[in-house]
């Protein structure tokens, strides 16, 4: 039966107009490449329900969501990441009103008008309008002085737009984003609803039933977690170090889904200290063990 793409759900209406049009292309680029939710969690590795957020504009697709999603479908990721950073200064900046110099709010997209509209830019305008009319008599009335007047003209005319490319350089910048939690505080946490979403991995396992392992790492968090695929009925994952209490993860019934399973995070000042270990059935005593180091 051919694949039919499904009819998405209209998208939040207080979402930027780049995230909107990034997360249109997502969805263009996911249903052109005929994958279902659940094929393109596995052909990313990345959860089902990661990608519904993503596409349904519940949470911001990280950057290398867009990476995954452009390699699976077999497609140039450079314009798509060029929208992405478009998209995430304005998710930075959501519902951030930016506060200027005389008091008055305005979203990032109304600064030029902001800065057109002060007072300070007012009288600079003025100016601008009286040193022009001088320049017109002058190059009337002394043909000579075109030059000056060609210089003043110049003078007047990059003066603001300095001004106003200097506003919204300043003002345009998102702020870098701090991880929501690092080493401790990340322990038994969820990795896909924390801001930890930039992980390596750092060590993979294939096991003699076929599922597949990884130990994830992100940098920014200081923390690791383990992630498998696909699982079964009764497995266990755990993964420990010296430096933190083990976190596991044990399957007894089977999933409504394929979608890939993590287990809470760990902390990880020291990567390669990171093992992870696999029980295929909780009634089996055998276990297949790796680490970061292997």
């Amino acid at each position: 039966m051919a694949y039919s793409a499904p009819r998405w759900r209209g998208l939040p209406h207080d979402l930027p107009a780049a995230c909107s049009r990034l997360i249109t292309d997502l969805r263009n680029l996911k249903d052109s490449s005929g994958f279902t939710l659940t094929e393109l969690a596995h052909a990313t590795a990345i959860s089902k329900s990661s990608w519904e957020r993503y596409l349904n504009g519940k949470q911001f697709p990280p950057r290398p969501a867009i990476q995954a999603l452009c390699k699976a479908a077999h497609h140039s990721e450079d314009e798509l990441l060029a929208q992405w950073a478009l998209a995430d200064a304005a998710w930075s900046n959501r519902g951030q009103p930016l506060s200027l110099s005389d008091g008055t709010s305005t979203s990032p997209s109304g600064v030029d008008a902001a800065v057109l509209d002060s007072p300070s830019t007012a009288q600079h305008v003025s100016r601008v309008r009286r040193v022009l009319l001088a320049a017109s008599a002058l190059i009337d009335e002394r043909p000579m002085g075109t030059a000056a007047a060609v210089f003043l003209l110049c003078a007047v005319m990059v003066t603001p737009a300095a001004v106003i490319h200097a506003s919204r350089t300043t003002t345009s910048q998102p702020s870098a984003r701090p991880p929501i939690c690092q080493l401790r505080s990340c322990e038994g946490r969820n990795p896909r609803t924390t801001a930890c979403e930039d992980p390596i991995t750092t060590a993979s396992h294939t096991a003699g039933d076929g599922t597949r392992l990884e130990i994830r790492l992100s940098p920014s968090c200081q923390a690791g977690w383990i992630r498998a695929w696909p699982t079964h009925p009764g497995f266990r994952i755990e993964i420990s170090s010296p430096d933190a209490h083990p976190q596991s993860v044990a399957e007894t019934a089977r999933r409504a889904d394929d979608e890939v399973t993590t287990t809470t995070m760990i902390a990880a000042p020291h990567p390669s200290s990171l093992r992870a270990c696999y029980y295929s059935s909780l009634g089996h005593p055998g276990r297949e063990c790796f680490s970061s180091t292997s």
